[in-house]
């Protein structure tokens, strides 16, 4: 995953490393720039699918009108054409006519025909966008938790206004950069993640990473768990150990 000099690099850091952040930044866009910055896994964004389907289908219509008004205009020089009307004939074959001809006819075919390219050229490429866009994936839901929870971790979401739901229809999330991940690593990151923790001390809060998520230290009392049992699986290694080697 290409990460940007100043970006935690989570498996070359050592345990307990920290990065500071060099400028300290005001709560809001500012603050949640950083917090996308320090790890890919947090450049989760909307995909506006409703506002991107409207689109389309306006255009659409937009397109589907001038393609109407072209076949009438094809269909009125046909008549002109049993009316022996030479200008309809020169139209449709001489380039030169129908590109510069003073005729009254051939200016609306041009002037429709510019119409209907600007319109067509705005249509294919919303086409070919919503494709790539179709094709992103959504964070999982490790990732998204860590996300939403960072967002929301004060009595006020990092934005206001509308934004403060700007994240709520999980649906409509892209992650730009979606971790892949397979049974063993999701093993280690649920129970030995936060031994490879990297930090990131912002202006009034702190962020922890490790490989896909973004999680909270380990209390003293799961640490003092830990440490008990694996005294406990020491102490019963050499018990057995002993038992081995007999009197």
């Amino acid at each position: 995953m290409s990460r940007s000099s100043t970006d935690v690099d989570i498996e070359l850091a050592q345990p307990g490393a920290s990065v500071v952040l060099p400028t300290p930044r005001l709560t809001g866009f500012p603050s949640f720039a950083d917090f996308v910055a320090a790890d890919a896994d947090a450049a989760i964004y909307r995909k506006y699918e409703r506002l991107s389907a409207r689109n389309l289908l306006y255009l659409q219509s937009a397109l589907h009108e001038l393609e109407g008004k072209l076949e009438h205009l094809d269909a009125e020089d046909v008549k002109e054409k049993e009316r022996h009307d030479r200008e309809a004939q020169k139209r449709a074959r001489l380039w030169p006519h129908y590109a510069r001809g003073d005729n009254e006819r051939a200016r609306k075919h041009r002037q429709l025909q510019e119409e209907i390219e600007a319109k067509l050229k705005a249509y294919h490429k919303a086409l070919i966008l919503e494709n790539q866009v179709l094709k992103l994936s959504g964070p999982t839901p490790r990732v998204l938790k860590a996300f939403k929870r960072w967002f929301e971790s004060n009595p006020l979401p990092v934005l206001w206004g509308r934004d403060k739901d700007l994240f709520r229809d999980e649906r409509d999330l892209v992650a730009l950069a979606p971790v892949e991940t397979d049974r063993l690593n999701i093993f280690l990151q649920n129970y030995f993640g936060w031994f490879l923790k990297v930090s990131v001390e912002e202006v009034s809060s702190q962020i922890t990473f490790y490989g896909e998520v973004k999680t909270d230290k380990p209390s003293r009392r799961n640490a003092s768990s830990v440490r008990k049992t694996k005294a406990k699986r020491s102490s019963t290694s050499q018990h057995d150990a002993f038992s081995e080697r007999g009197p």
